[in-house]
């Protein structure tokens, strides 16, 4: 098991970063390392992800979860919904250990990897939840600073999210730009309004952008 990436690898985070304001230091590329070291050892028997290239995972999935670094709170939680093989919770909790991060995970077998991440890298401030996101209410309702999701519908991610948002908390969809029109319609019905658009770019020119909803306020509700 690889735990050290090379200094080609480093380099494109570094580069990533770079590109989205983010300083990337010492620390975060041994955890990244380190996580990148059991989703390989895991992968040789189960399928977490679409790519198994080390390059093309730094590339496309990793430098893509630093887009949220400008956006994160300065204390937690943040709930990834749909955590997955970690895109973008885990590559959050590297970035700030600090932060509370919490990682749900429907299905077992992802939520295990999880967990062995947590672990392994390790990111003590993470919890891992093997759980659909509507049965986490109970413990999690209305208590995220941040809420992220990537690449899910956003007509299944915000009602979702909505019940575990916090007063002031933001909901940040991991899309692509083809998505502003729906972004922008789609929240009103759900007591949101489009905040903010981010659009970036990966390190191969592909287009990303995050849509971020905040609670419909007096201010922002239509009349």
């Amino acid at each position: 098991m690889v735990l050290r990436l090379d200094e080609a690898e480093q380099q494109t985070l570094r580069e990533g970063g770079a590109r989205l304001g983010i300083t990337i230091d010492e620390a975060f590329l041994d955890r990244v390392g380190r996580y990148l070291g059991v989703l390989e050892l895991w992968g040789r028997r189960f399928r977490l992800t679409g790519e198994r290239a080390r390059s093309v995972l730094l590339r496309k999935h990793i430098v893509d979860a630093l887009a949220l670094g400008p956006l994160l709170p300065t204390s937690g939680p943040v709930i990834d919904i749909g955590s997955g093989a970690g895109l973008p919770g885990v590559v959050v909790a590297c970035l700030r250990p600090d932060l509370a991060v919490v990682l749900v995970e429907a299905r077992r077998r992802k939520a295990s990897f999880l967990a062995e991440v947590t672990r392994t890298v390790p990111l003590p401030e993470v919890h891992v939840v093997n759980a659909r996101a509507e049965d986490v209410v109970a413990e999690w309702g209305r208590r995220a600073r941040l809420i992220t999701g990537r690449a899910l519908r956003i007509e299944q991610f915000l009602p979702l999210a909505l019940p575990l948002l916090a007063p002031g908390g933001e909901i940040v969809a991991m899309q692509t730009p083809r998505q502003q029109a729906r972004a922008a319609e789609l929240p009103v019905r759900f007591g949101l309004v489009l905040a903010r658009t981010q659009q970036y770019e990966l390190l191969d020119g592909e287009s990303r952008a995050l849509f971020v909803f905040r609670r419909v306020s007096r201010e922002t509700s239509p009349c």
